[in-house]
């Protein structure tokens, strides 16, 4: 998939079956791949979303010809960090995947405010600018689509808004979807998108208040003059609630 600056920045997939996970590891290692981005849970409403393609704990477990431990794991409220030892068995040569897993996505919806989001994009943006390098980075959801779609979305147009001070949502959209139909999944996450382009506008402090104070209670209040179908979001988080 493009990114802002090339062609080939990302890698979209589904999360891994149990018949593919081999073929996943495969591929992270051929691409030599250093960072995964992970935007669904295992399990979501008692139904499997993706196979959980790591080891459960710090025992090595073998995937194909790969050797995969888990050095560390750190869990946040709304993500999980891991960092990953690959082995190749035939050369012994050996690399580090870092995994960054965001947790607080529920699928087909968007999680609660933008402000945490935006936070773990910026946590796997530093990553990729301290790293360097021309590897993509793989992003996988369940389908690999919808929450796929948008969180690569928001790490390209935050850059392009750094850099051009300007943004091309549906322009951007409309390209990846001729390398992948469906990105960006549903109405209420490509409205999500554009609010969490516009809380990104707003000065982080403002005087002695933070402006991001109350974004939790106030990111599905969109004014219809913004968003001709914004209160999707609302409706979406009322029925969250009533769930």
């Amino acid at each position: 998939m493009r990114g802002y600056s090339s062609n080939r920045e990302y890698i979209a997939t589904q999360g891994p079956l149990p018949s593919t996970v081999n073929d996943f590891w495969r591929m992270i290692w051929e691409q030599r791949v250093k960072r995964i981005v992970m935007v669904t849970n295992c399990i979501e409403g008692g139904r499997t979303k993706c196979e959980q393609y790591w080891p459960a704990d710090s025992k090595s477990c073998l995937y194909g010809e790969l050797l995969v431990t888990m050095r560390s794991e750190q869990q946040e409220t709304n993500w999980t960090l891991r960092e990953f030892n690959l082995k190749d068995r035939k050369t012994s040569e050996e690399r580090t995947v870092e995994h960054f897993h965001f947790t607080a996505w529920p699928d087909h919806g968007v999680p609660e405010c933008t402000e945490v989001l935006i936070q773990f994009r910026g946590l796997v943006r530093q990553h990729i600018e301290r790293e360097g390098g021309k590897a993509p980075t793989v992003v996988h959801s369940s389908a690999g689509v919808g929450r796929t779609g948008t969180i690569i979305s928001l790490d390209v147009l935050l850059q392009q808004l750094e850099k051009e001070q300007a943004v091309g949502i549906n322009a951007f959209v409309h390209k990846m979807r001729l390398s992948r139909p469906y990105m960006v999944q549903t109405e209420s996450q490509y409205i999500f998108l554009h609010q969490c382009i516009m809380d990104s506008l707003q000065p982080k402090d403002t005087n002695e208040e933070n402006i991001y104070e109350d974004i939790c209670e106030n990111t599905y209040e969109t004014p219809d003059s913004i968003y001709v179908n914004a209160t999707a979001l609302q409706e979406l988080r009322r029925h969250n609630v009533n769930a």
